[in-house]
């Protein structure tokens, strides 16, 4: 991860924590740590529709563990994050990234905190490009 936001209040502060949480486990691939971060009323939002509840939201991060891996092990580069914006318990993030099989030219993320969770997230993204596809590998 490379941009880093600085918190001005205590509560930025401690959205912050939580998504440095967030992202530590995702780079892990520790599903179980990823959803400890959404309560039974978290909502995540993504191209492929509304997903409620911690067991809807475990099938969106399976998915994506899936696709990423362990990045901390190098199952593959991972995500470089290009924008990070705190106000209050909201974070934003630009990003761009790389799976196992796939590029993401441009992503974005918003996560809104409460308490020490997420109870909303949406996800966003240019239509990724397959590695094999991608002119930058020939």
């Amino acid at each position: 991860m490379n941009a880093i936001a600085k918190a001005v209040t205590t509560r930025e502060q401690h959205a912050l924590n939580i998504f440095n949480r967030h992202v530590a486990a995702f780079f892990a691939g520790n599903l179980d740590a990823v959803l400890d971060d959404f309560g039974e009323d978290s909502v995540v939002i993504t191209p492929d529709g509304v997903f409620e509840g911690r067991e809807q939201i475990r099938s969106v991060y399976e998915g994506l563990l899936a696709e990423f891996g362990v990045i901390d092990r190098g199952d593959s580069p991972g995500i470089v994050v290009d924008t990070l914006l705190a106000r209050d318990d909201t974070i934003f993030i630009t990003w761009h990234a790389e799976s196992k099989s796939l590029v993401f030219p441009f992503g974005t993320d918003t996560f809104i905190c409460n308490g020490d969770r997420f109870t909303r997230q949406s996800i966003a993204f240019s239509p990724p490009i397959p590695k094999e596809a991608n002119p930058h590998d020939r």
